[in-house]
């Protein structure tokens, strides 16, 4: 069966559909004032679903590199997330995808 455009009335009502916000990343910056395991810990305990194994690689990717990328979602959900993570001590950050 040949593919058909779409009708003209169903092509308008799809330009109103509000355009999908763009994700935000949540950064976690490396410092001097918290511990690896500390860090690994808190984002564990901050993050829903964060595994030990995911924190350890965030973790030593802030170390290494002075920041890394804990979560993207979009921006209330990445305020939440620095929020909690600011006020266990971490140094965090977040900017858009």
């Amino acid at each position: 069966m040949p593919a058909t455009k779409p009708k003209k009335a169903e092509r308008s009502r799809t330009k109103n559909r509000a355009k999908p916000e763009l994700p935000w990343n949540v950064l976690l910056h490396n410092d001097w004032n918290n511990s690896m395991p500390r860090v690994v810990v808190v984002l564990k305990k901050v993050v829903p679903g964060m595994t030990i194994k995911k924190a350890t690689r965030i973790m030593w990717e802030a170390h290494s590199s002075g920041q890394a990328v804990v979560k993207s979602c979009h921006k209330e959900l990445a305020e939440l997330y620095k929020e909690r993570l600011q006020e266990e001590g971490l140094t965090v950050s977040i900017e858009p995808a």
